[in-house]
This record gives structure tokens, C-alpha cells and sequence, in this order.
């Protein structure tokens, strides 16, 4: 499983552009890859769809975000 990063720069996508994607700002996008903040369900949506993989994928594998490193 790859985190949110990983997916985004899998698509050689940068923060700005991922974030102008999504209609949110870069700084929102920087946390959610970070595990500062949580998406709404709605971005969560979004953002699974952009890297066209599964929402559980994404959120549901907490030992592969950085706040939740082993």
C-alpha cells in the first residue's frame, strides 16, 4: 500500500497542482499527507478517484501514514 504522497507523486503531480485538482489548498493537502488533519468523506471520495484506487486503500491503513509509523 502506498500513503497519499506516494500516490500523489506516483503521478508526478506536485502539491499545487494536486490541491488545485481537488479545490482545496496546498497547506490542507500538505496535513492530510502528513495525518495532521482528516479529509471529509467528500475529499476522501475525491481523492481516491484523482488516484484511482479504493478509499479503504488510502485511509484504512494506518500503519502506512507517517503519524502512525510502527
Amino acid at each position: 500500500m502506498k500513503t497519499i504522497q506516494q500516490l500523489r507523486e506516483s503521478r508526478k503531480l506536485t502539491q499545487k497542482e494536486t490541491a488545485k485538482l481537488l479545490d482545496i489548498t496546498k497547506e490542507y493537502l500538505s496535513m492530510i499527507e502528513c495525518g495532521k488533519r482528516n479529509p471529509s468523506d467528500a475529499l476522501k471520495e475525491r481523492l481516491a478517484k484523482l488516484y484511482n484506487v479504493a478509499i479503504s486503500d488510502i485511509f484504512l491503513s494506518l500503519k502506512e501514514t507517517k503519524r502512525f509509523k510502527d
